[in-house]
């Protein structure tokens, strides 16, 4: 069953009247699952449910965890594009909350010079599959772009570790980078902020200085009936982040623009324009 538009309650009405036991989505989708109160989900017969797939965008390791526990199911991250299909996956031997489990196929995960880095570092995926699409519609450019050997480049940052499971990191264009050419991922900042018990969601992103540079913004909206503080959230950042990591303006809004899948819409909220102080 597709859920036209994401809500919590929708995806629990929709569970308890098809007896859902699989559910799939992103990232963001669990989080806020993760977070509903124990007395809304009493409220709904949930005993269908076994696993839940995820896939699309980072996933952070404690929320996942709370949503396993507080529904009974265990989930399962799948990485992959739509050039590639799916490249990367959780299996039942080998799963690992935070990871996107094991590849699937021929992977390099290379530095900016086009080195391989070594395990525990961070790099680009760089994947060799068979299934691997054939190129852009009329954009030979942009295919050359990307697939150069029969090595498909993804764009995207990933780590392995020694075991073998692959944790997908961030987008490259997601990075913020500020005035002075340090490089922020957004995703650590963004579990953060959702650490706090009044925080229901965050998006980090750097907005153009107009200076060659962008300003760490972090969006935030805050739970039904709860209240937060921009001091409060400051002062959570600058005691757990490095300080050039440290978000520059702080902005409650009543929603995150999302994507037609879910994901937080980074480009939207990039183009936004920020109230002068």
């Amino acid at each position: 069953m597709l859920i036209p538009n994401f809500t919590p309650r929708a995806v629990l009405e929709a569970v308890e009247k098809e007896k859902g036991s699989i559910i799939f989505g992103v990232p963001a989708m669990y989080n806020a699952l993760a977070m509903m109160r124990d007395e809304v989900l009493r409220e709904y017969d949930l005993s269908s449910l076994r696993l839940a797939v995820t896939a699309g965008a980072k996933s952070f390791p404690e929320l996942m965890k709370a949503l396993e526990d507080k529904f009974d199911l265990s989930l399962y991250e799948i990485y992959g594009l739509t050039e590639t299909s799916a490249v990367s996956l959780s299996t039942f031997s080998s799963r690992r909350l935070g990871t996107v489990g094991k590849p699937i196929c021929g992977l390099k995960i290379l530095d900016d010079s086009g080195q391989e880095v070594p395990r525990g570092a961070i790099g680009e995926a760089v994947f060799r599959v068979p299934w691997v699409m054939k190129e852009y519609y009329k954009a030979p450019k942009l295919t050359a772009q990307v697939l150069k050997d029969g090595w498909f480049y993804t764009g995207d940052l990933v780590r392995m570790d020694d075991e073998g499971y692959l944790e997908y990191i961030e987008k490259k264009s997601f990075i913020i980078v500020t005035s002075s050419g340090l490089k922020i991922g957004p995703s650590e900042v963004e579990f953060l902020l959702l650490s706090h018990p009044g925080v229901a969601e965050a998006a980090y992103v750097g907005i153009n200085d107009g200076y060659g540079g962008q300003i760490p913004t972090a969006f935030v909206v805050l739970k039904e009936g709860q209240n937060a503080t921009s001091e409060e959230l400051a002062s959570l950042c600058y005691h757990n982040l490095a300080d050039f990591k440290l978000p520059k303006r702080i902005e409650f809004v009543d929603s995150i623009p999302k994507t037609g899948s879910g994901k937080i819409d980074r480009k939207k909220l990039k183009e936004r324009e920020l109230p002068q102080n």
